[in-house]
C-alpha cells in the first residue's frame, strides 16, 4: 500500500488471453501461435491522489533484435494514456491494486516468431511528484 500521496506500478506481465491464473506466461501465445495475448498492468494509489491526473506509457522491446517491437505489440487504451485520473472506476482503485488488461496482436508480420520481447511501463503525474517504472519479465512469442 502506498503512502497517502504516492502511486506505484506494482506489476506488468503477459499471459494467454483469458488465462485463469494471473501470472507471467513465458510463451503467452503458445496455444495459438501468432495469436493475441494479454498485457496486464496493476498499480496502486493513495487516497490523496483520488482526483489527480496521471500519464502512463507502455512500450515493448524486441530484445532479440535490440530494437523497438512492432507497433501492434504496443498496448493502447489505459496502458498508454495521459488523460486518466487515479479515482476513475476500472482504471485504478485507490488504496488497492486493480489490473487493467489489454489484448495485443502477435499475428501476421507484427512479431517475429522465436524472438524475446519485454514491456516497460512508466507512470508520472503532472507535477512530477509521483513516478514509477516497471518492466515485465522477458517472454517469447511463437
Amino acid at each position: 500500500m502506498p503512502n497517502f500521496n504516492d502511486a506505484k506500478i506494482t506489476s506488468l506481465y503477459v499471459n494467454a488471453v483469458g488465462a485463469a491464473v494471473d501470472i507471467q506466461d513465458d510463451a503467452p501465445n503458445a496455444a495459438t501461435p501468432g495469436g493475441p495475448f494479454d498485457v496486464t498492468l496493476e498499480m496502486v494509489a493513495g487516497n490523496g491522489l483520488l482526483t489527480a491526473g496521471y500519464t502512463v506509457t507502455t512500450t515493448c522491446a524486441d530484445i532479440t533484435a535490440t530494437q523497438a517491437a512492432p507497433t501492434p505489440l504496443v498496448p493502447g487504451g489505459h496502458l498508454n494514456t495521459s488523460t486518466e485520473t487515479f479515482g476513475e472506476a476500472g482504471v485504478v482503485e485507490v488504496g488497492s491494486s486493480l489490473p487493467d488488461v489489454q489484448p495485443v496482436s502477435a499475428g501476421g508480420l507484427a512479431a517475429t516468431a522465436g524472438h524475446v520481447y519485454q514491456y516497460t511501463a512508466s507512470l508520472f503525474n503532472a507535477n512530477g511528484q509521483v513516478a514509477s517504472i516497471q518492466q515485465s519479465d522477458p517472454f517469447i512469442l511463437l
